[in-house]
């Protein structure tokens, strides 16, 4: 099966560039790379051993909007199998071979297997090995040997930063709900339409790796888009998503979080120094 790479895109050209490096090495090239930024455009040379597409989604009031990037690369997509990355993951060299692989074995969303890099390990002139030999896994995700292919009912642990759909399957899902605004749910609500859609979910030793950065912890600066879409999301499936940053929001006073409650209530946005006290550079970056 043919299969394209989907990346969205806001700022963060470094890891843009390095996922690039990281695609030229893989053992099964992309049929395409089709890249698309979020209120910016995108600057990429021109591909040789594959086509590279970019393109753009622009959204009034907000930075990010994640679900309508991803919809709009769909859209631009020409092949069967599709594949997307975000743009802080690099692909290992067999990654896009066993999403493929696990997509004309089974027709799954098929989630891969983020491992995680230290601070600098992608910078300057760096080699494939070096990036196996330190990255970590995360304890979430589940282990898999070489190869392995895991069947799941878990849809909640769908994360979106790698993951292979047909385009049959993504069409039936009904694509990424872009009433979701920004940061926050979007991925878990694509899950469960997946679920609810009757597309079956697994997990693929299909490794990338995810590139340092610093994180917010609790995402103070994704307050309020986490807490606008964790309201649709509890609106739409009745369960609420994301509860341990809510109740994180919560326990500093920034909001009013009771689950058996229909809404929630902003009782203030974070100022900026708690937001730069919240954000740190954590030994696996996550």
């Amino acid at each position: 099966m043919k299969v394209s790479v989907l990346t969205i895109v806001r700022g963060r050209q470094a890891h843009l560039e390095n996922q690039l490096k990281g695609l030229l090495q893989s053992e099964v090239l992309p049929h395409e790379w089709i890249v698309v930024g979020m209120n910016q455009e995108v600057s990429l040379p021109d591909g040789e051993r594959f086509p590279i597409r970019t393109s753009s989604v622009h959204h009034p009031t907000e930075p990010l909007p994640l679900a309508q990037a991803r919809n709009h690369a769909a859209s631009l997509c020409t092949t069967d199998g599709m594949v997307f990355l975000d743009v802080d993951c690099i692909p290992s060299p067999d990654m896009i071979g066993n999403m493929s692989k696990a997509l004309r074995t089974e027709n799954r969303l098929w989630m891969g297997r983020p491992r995680y890099l230290p601070a600098a390990a992608a910078d300057g002139d760096w080699q494939m090995d070096q990036l196996e030999q330190l990255a970590v896994d995360h304890p979430l995700q589940p282990q898999l040997g070489e190869q392995e292919r895991k069947a799941s009912e878990r849809y909640e642990m769908f994360w979106s930063l790698c993951f292979a759909i047909s385009r049959s399957s993504f069409q039936q899902t009904g694509g990424f709900d872009d009433s979701f605004d920004g940061y926050g749910g979007e991925d878990t609500d694509f899950a469960f339409s997946a679920r609810k859609a009757g597309v079956p979910f697994g997990f693929v030793n299909a490794v990338a790796y995810h590139q340092h950065h610093s994180v917010c912890k609790p995402p103070l600066n994704h307050l309020k888009p986490i807490v606008e879409n964790a309201e649709r999301f509890h609106r739409k499936w009745g369960v609420w998503p994301m509860e341990a940053w809510l109740n994180a929001f919560a326990d500093q006073d920034l909001i009013n979080f009771d689950r058996d409650a229909d809404s929630i209530t902003i009782h203030r946005l974070p100022s900026d120094s708690e937001i730069e006290e919240a954000t740190s550079l954590t030994p696996a970056g996550f």
